[in-house]
């Protein structure tokens, strides 16, 4: 059969995109035979159906007698087909290898109304669904396209911001290495041409080294003042962006901030109580009450029942437990951030959860004669350092509350680190004047300086200790210089503190930024104590705490994570994977940041103790 017997007299139709079947039959007075199709396209005079489920009699019918068919069209997602009777105004074959097809244009001679406002509805939703998608494709891609340009834009931005800080850095390093040496060069001219009086030609070739020195050390100077200017400009922007890492790291539908970021394995997702503690801390001094809120919420809806204290660490993506251990350490400095959040806003929606946390602690407490608090419910240690939290978190409980019970509960802790912690004058400087715990003299950094943190260098002093010995003896024994290959690939040396008494490890020494942050907190209180007692200390344990400021700069990485966007942190150590001496291990990862790095970090840059009440700092 020829193409030119069939019928081409086709209308203009609406042309879709998807298809929907339809079944039909040659109306006759001998029966029905039905066959089925799909349209190509409607309109709303009819269809152009497409079949090859039609055998040669029908096909006949069509073509010569151009009959009525049934027809049953199918919409998806709708109800009973729509039934209606329309007649045959062209057909068409095509033919390949292994088909036979044919279009059959249909012009409804009998259909409801509302059936014709069906079909036509639909099929224009379904161009308009597939228009609109297209368009929504384009526009996403569009967006993702520009959001990838900026990200792009922003992290490369940041990681020159972080390069150029580090780079001043080493510069003003340098700078006052090389006024050290002019000043020392000084001195020793100083006392030759004092004892050069009878030569006045070796005097006088002498004062003209001497007068080239004072030339050389005022440029340096001037050299070391800009790049002071250069480097406070440098830091304040960076400090920003260490801020903008924590927010950006907080889980939207937790709250929780992830501990650690980078090439980290085991706790790779995992939100630890105490880092959660240094984050409400964090968002506090940058008057982020929300975030902090975002926080302390989590916790509030994890209390249900009698309080047995919460576990050391959470998902921070799903809340779920991720470490099921329960110390006090982590327990007490959540308090700490509530008094904190409560003594800074005026808000005191957390201050039963923090008071929950106290009972609970004083409840352990009972249970030693010493009244000292072990490491936790279900372990016999007893560690200093969670002594002094304690201590801090009673002292600021009973400074919120006025309850007498906390004043109580702070004495007996302080009855404990006097007769377990405390070594008012060690016979050998090479023992620490702060034992780790109870029979337990480990040299731990941070127990000296949380001793000065939370007790304070006049509390201290009034009760036989030293807090200037305290310090000189963990920068003695604590105190590292070190080689630190940056991600980049840079080596840079820095100085700073280890958690322990590096030479006794085989791994030799390393810098932890949390620890020396605290140790900066320290020297920043010692300053401010000897404010009206001595001016030489307070210059000197001032420029202690800025030294090890900049030190730190050198150690600020960009953030290797897309949503960290390249903003400025701290990793948690200058060593990956290696023992800190007191029974854990530092993470995996040579660009691995974390919260406590970068937190304690933004603490000792504002001079921020979060051992004690701002403005009620026991000096």
């Amino acid at each position: 059969m020829a193409n030119k017997e069939y019928i081409h007299e086709k209308r203009q139709y609406i042309r879709l995109k998807s298809v929907f079947p339809v079944d039909f039959s040659v109306v006759s007075s001998a029966g029905n035979s039905w066959h089925q199709g799909y349209t190509a396209n409607v309109s709303q005079g009819g269809i152009c159906l497409e079949t090859s489920d039609v055998d040669q009699e029908t096909l006949e019918a069509i073509v010569h007698q151009k009959v009525l068919l049934d027809v049953h069209l199918h919409l998806p997602l709708s109800r009973p087909p729509i039934k209606a009777k329309a007649q045959v105004a062209w057909i068409q074959k095509t033919e390949d290898d292994t088909h036979l097809r044919f279009q059959i244009g249909l012009k409804f001679s009998e259909i409801a109304a509302k059936d014709v406002h069906r079909i036509v509805g639909y099929a224009r939703w379904l161009r308009f669904s597939f228009q609109s998608a297209v368009m929504l494709a384009a526009v996403l891609l569009l967006a993702f396209s520009v959001s990838l340009f900026h990200n792009y834009k922003l992290r490369s931005a940041n990681q020159v911001l972080v390069h150029q800080l580090v780079s001043l850095e080493e510069q003003y390093s340098q700078e006052n290495q090389s006024l050290k040496k002019v000043t020392q060069q000084k001195k020793a001219l100083k006392d030759k041409i004092d004892k050069s009086v009878e030569n006045a030609l070796d005097r006088q070739t002498l004062e003209t080294q001497y007068g080239t020195l004072l030339d050389e050390e005022r440029q340096i100077t001037d050299r070391v003042a800009i790049l002071t200017r250069q480097k406070e400009g440098l830091q304040a922007k960076v400090l920003s962006k260490m801020y903008l890492w924590l927010k950006n790291h907080q889980s939207p539908s937790t709250g929780l901030i992830q501990s650690f970021e980078g090439e980290v394995k085991i706790v790779k997702d995992w939100a630890f109580t105490y880092d959660e503690a240094l984050g409400v801390n964090v968002f506090l001094l940058f008057h982020d009450e929300k975030a902090a809120r975002d926080i302390l919420n989590f916790y509030s809806r994890t209390l249900s029942g009698p309080f047995q204290g919460f576990t050391n660490g959470y998902y921070y993506d799903s809340g779920q437990i991720a470490e099921f251990t329960v110390h006090c350490g982590p327990n007490i400095w959540l308090g700490l951030a509530i008094l904190q959040y409560t003594s800074q806003t005026g808000d005191s929606t957390y201050l039963p959860m923090a008071e929950k946390i106290a009972d609970w602690l004083i409840s352990l407490q009972d249970q030693d004669p010493a009244g000292g608090l072990r490491g936790g419910p279900t372990v016999t240690w007893f560690a200093t350092e969670h002594n002094l939290d304690a201590y801090a978190f009673f002292h600021m409980l009973e400074q919120v509350t006025h309850n007498a019970k906390y004043t109580l509960a702070q004495q007996k802790i302080f009855s404990w680190l006097q007769k377990y912690a405390m070594v008012a004058h060690p016979k050998d400087y090479q023992s620490p004047p702060m034992n780790r715990g109870r029979g337990d003299s480990t040299v731990a950094t941070d127990t000296f300086a949380w001793s000065l943190a939370a007790l304070g260098p006049k509390t201290l002093s009034e009760n036989g200790m030293d807090p200037e010995q305290i310090m000189e003896f963990a920068k003695e024994h604590c105190g590292v210089k070190i080689s630190f290959k940056r991600p980049s690939g840079i080596i840079v040396d820095a100085e700073g503190f280890d958690f322990s008494k590096s030479i006794n490890i085989a791994r030799g020494g390393l810098i932890s930024p949390e620890w020396t942050s605290q140790m900066i907190v320290s020297y920043q209180m010692l300053s401010d104590y000897f404010k009206d007692i001595n001016a030489i200390k307070t210059g000197y344990y001032k420029q202690e705490a800025d030294k090890y400021l900049n030190e730190l700069n050198k150690l600020i990485i960009s953030s290797p994570s897309p949503r960290g966007q390249g903003e400025g942190c701290l990793p948690y150590a200058t060593l990956e994977d290696v023992d800190t001496g007191h029974g854990w291990r530092t993470p995996h990862g040579t660009s691995t940041c974390s919260i406590a790095g970068t937190a304690y970090m933004i603490m000792a840059i504002k001079e921020y103790n979060p051992l004690m009440l701002k403005g009620g700092q026991n000096k």
